[in-house]
């Protein structure tokens, strides 16, 4: 810079760039779980209050079509909110129908995943449930990473840890075009309802 621009205040090009050695901002753990839920093909509804709940699953319904015939829970009490097909058995498979209406554990903030346990599947693999999954939770269920939810489960559950824990992930648009593997079928697609 010459000395006529001090003068006359020739304005100078702003070098400021942010110092390696600052800690990166972290996005909230519910906005990074919904902005990677979505992007893997997550179907994300949020509810203000659990009246919305009923009314957000009719909307399900109707958009693909189902009658609460076709739709089932592994959970009696959810079975009996939404007045739908309870299944009690533990195994088998449910392939029959269009779609199952569970609880989660946790929600997984860094990989958008959906950590499960016995309580929710029994004893049922990924790969034995319908292809499409409701999914009813809090915002409080939202953990940052694996860990923090094994950590957590470990916490919610001090006597005796549930078995069947796996975590389930949204089948993407861009996967299907690719060649199935035995890892590809525990994808599902995913609608996941969160209260606040």
């Amino acid at each position: 810079m010459g000395i006529w621009d001090k003068f006359f205040g020739k304005k100078t090009k702003d070098n400021s760039e942010k110092s390696p050695y600052l800690p990166n901002e972290e996005v909230p753990i519910d906005i990074n779980f919904a902005k990677t839920f979505t992007q893997n093909g997550g179907h994300f509804l949020f509810c203000d209050s659990r009246e919305e709940i009923p009314s957000n699953i009719e909307k399900i319904f109707k958009e693909n079509k189902w009658n609460k015939n076709n739709v089932l829970s592994l959970e009696k009490e959810l079975a009996k909110q939404f007045n739908l097909t309870f299944i009690d058995q533990t195994s088998g498979n449910l392939k029959a129908y269009e779609s199952v209406i569970m609880n989660c554990e946790f929600i997984i903030s860094n990989t958008g995943k959906v950590l499960l346990s016995a309580h929710q599947i029994k004893h049922f693999n990924l790969p034995d449930l319908p292809n499409t999954i409701i999914i009813l939770a809090k915002t409080s269920q939202i953990v940052k990473d694996v860990s923090q939810g094994m950590t957590s489960l470990k916490n919610k559950y001090k006597k005796a840890i549930p078995t069947n824990i796996t975590s389930l992930r949204s089948k993407s648009e861009s996967n299907e075009e690719k060649v199935i593997s035995e890892f590809e079928t525990s994808a599902k697609n995913i609608y996941l309802l969160i209260e606040d």
